[in-house]
C-alpha cells in the first residue's frame, strides 16, 4: 500500500473537502494523485502557500511551503 499524506495540513486545505492519508494499491497512482493535489491546491488555495510532494518510498509527502513575498524593489525599470 502507498499513501498520499499532507505534512501540514493549512486552513485552506481543511477548508477544501480533500482529504489526507489517501491509499493506493499501487505507486503510480499515488503519485498521480499527488501530483494532481499538489497542482491544485497550489493554484486553488489563498496562494499564501505552495506546495510540493516528495516520494519518500511508499509514502508521498506533500509539503507547505510559503510563497516568498515580491520584492518590487529587485526590478530594474
Amino acid at each position: 500500500m502507498y499513501t498520499v499524506r499532507i505534512e501540514n495540513e493549512c486552513s485552506c486545505f481543511k477548508k477544501s473537502g480533500f482529504e489526507n492519508n489517501l491509499t493506493y494499491e499501487n505507486k503510480a497512482d499515488a503519485i498521480m494523485k499527488a501530483k494532481i493535489l499538489e497542482c491544485r491546491m497550489s493554484q486553488e488555495f489563498c496562494l499564501t502557500h505552495y506546495f510540493e510532494a516528495e516520494d519518500m518510498g511508499d509514502e508521498i509527502v506533500i509539503r507547505t511551503i510559503v510563497t516568498p513575498a515580491d520584492d518590487e524593489d529587485d526590478w530594474d525599470d
